[in-house]
């Protein structure tokens, strides 16, 4: 202590100044920062269901700092699960869903851990087998875009089509249960992210539903369905005459909507120029 005071009143300040603003050891250090995902979860009443969460980002280095997370899993606000991350980020929950009904699914990073990242949100769908499931593509729910082409639409610059929410959540509210499916084209860049997707049908207050990874499209929405013994998915409402001609093909019941130039309608596919016509074609 008397070397310390030898040095001065102001030396002795300055040291100590300095030392205050070093990291010390036991200091956390600076947290990496990653994206965490969580895709949508379907079962039945009273069956258990894994909801599947993806912690990934570009890390300092090319390292991996993605495993031994912990995670917290949230159904409606209430904290049910907790989890931890293996080598590649993936993390899993198990989850028994008891009462028919949508709820909410968020997932977020523990606060101690060396990863930062937005909470993930999704949606767990507790169908029952009977009911009606209809499919809908993205595409088919925005008006057209012209700089949608070339990449520069803005997600704010996306607008519903004229009562779209309104007559789906009419078809919803007591008959079908519904699928979005965002894959595929024209699916907009701009709300390319299924993060961004939800978000999208949220703020123009589309009823909530089941949204497909957009890595999967049309086909591979109708394999996870049929594989799942979902068989009451057979109904269709869609934009282009590919996605209509492939669910004709599985024998489903298609409207495409806008109605597609002269011509270029399918056999069997019925046209709605405008949603208000689109549940009198079903």
């Amino acid at each position: 202590m008397a070397e310390w005071l030898r040095l001065g009143p102001r030396t002795f300040l300055l040291l100590l100044l300095i030392g205050w603003s070093m990291p010390g050891t036991g200091e956390a250090a600076e947290k990496v920062q990653g994206i965490l995902t969580v895709h949508d979860a379907l079962t039945l009443p009273n069956h258990s269901v894994r909801i599947e969460a993806q912690l990934g980002g570009k890390t300092p280095g090319g390292g991996s700092s993605w495993g031994g997370v912990g995670l917290h899993l949230s159904i409606d606000g209430k904290p049910v699960a907790t989890a931890k991350t293996n080598e590649s980020g993936h993390a899993s929950f198990e989850y028994l869903a008891k009462m028919r009904g949508t709820y909410a699914i968020a997932v977020a990073v523990d606060a101690a851990a060396s990863v930062a990242a937005d909470a993930g949100d999704a949606t767990l769908c507790v169908w029952e087998r009977r009911r009606p499931i209809i499919l809908v593509e993205l595409a088919a729910l925005i008006q057209p875009v012209a700089s949608a082409s070339t990449g520069t639409a803005a997600e704010s610059s996306l607008q519903p089509l004229s009562d779209a929410a309104d007559e789906l959540s009419r078809l919803t509210q007591y008959y079908y249960n519904v699928v979005y499916v965002t894959g595929g084209e024209p699916s907009p860049p701009a709300i390319a992210a299924i993060g961004n997707v939800r978000r999208w049908l949220k703020s123009h207050k589309f009823p909530p539903g089941f949204v497909t990874p957009p890595s999967e499209g049309l086909n591979a929405t109708l394999d996870t369905f049929q594989q799942g013994g979902w068989a009451t998915l057979k109904t269709g409402i869609v934009r282009t005459r590919s996605s209509a001609e492939m669910l004709l093909q599985h024998r489903f019941e298609v409207v495409v909507i806008p109605e597609l130039p002269k011509g270029e309608m399918p056999r069997k596919a019925k046209a709605a120029h405008e949603w208000k016509d689109v549940r009198k074609k079903l």
